[in-house]
């Protein structure tokens, strides 16, 4: 196909190179951007869970985030660690506040921090994704796996998950406390987390 002479097609050839070079260019940016700072006024961790059959729900009112790294392109590399202060756990009541710090069930004296450190992130596709790492509650430490989605809009990502733990295996509710018929084993954690460069 013989090559334009005209000096208009040559302009108009040329504005289209540039354009594309451009889109292509915003595209690749897109997909570089790492995610660093955790915005923690505007995340959460809620839980949910049954006592005495009823379907009961609680949060704790501050997350930190002393390391937070993840980039989309590059999942394998991210890095997470999470923490929650357990005394800022709601749970409905005042009284049941007090009572969930107690040494039987949270023994926030002694361990006042929750903690979550990754060890591997997969890509499952479609922007989901599963997190795997290390969950310490009162001392007991287990391995935890959680799928999630992330959303990117206006700069900021937010990543949001569930998976369920069973609090026997970090010994809260002990004693009279253990008896699932009372305070069911299975917890369900939800978290979503905003995160920007």
């Amino acid at each position: 196909m013989p090559i334009s002479k005209n000096p208009k097609h040559t302009h108009l050839l040329r504005q289209l190179s540039i354009s594309a070079a451009l889109v292509l260019a915003a595209s690749g940016s897109a997909h570089a951007v790492e995610y660093t700072a955790v915005d923690t006024a505007n995340s959460s961790v809620t839980f949910s869970y049954q006592q005495m059959g009823v379907n009961m729900d609680g949060s704790f009112s501050t997350l930190e985030a002393p390391q937070f790294s993840f980039d989309p392109a590059n999942p394998a590399n991210a890095s997470v660690v999470l923490q929650i202060p357990l005394a800022g756990i709601d749970v409905g009541t005042a009284e049941a506040n007090a009572e969930v710090e107690k040494g039987e069930w949270l023994n926030t004296p002694a361990h006042p921090l929750a903690s979550f450190k990754s060890s591997k992130v997969e890509a499952l596709g479609d922007n989901r994704y599963q997190l795997t790492g290390e969950l310490a509650i009162k001392g007991k430490t287990q391995t935890v796996a959680t799928p999630f989605t992330l959303e990117e809009k206006d700069g900021a990502a937010f990543f949001m998950g569930t998976f369920t733990l069973k609090r026997a295996d970090f010994d809260v509710g002990e004693g009279d406390w253990s008896d699932f018929s009372i305070v069911a084993n299975d917890i369900k954690i939800a978290f979503k987390l905003s995160a920007r460069p």
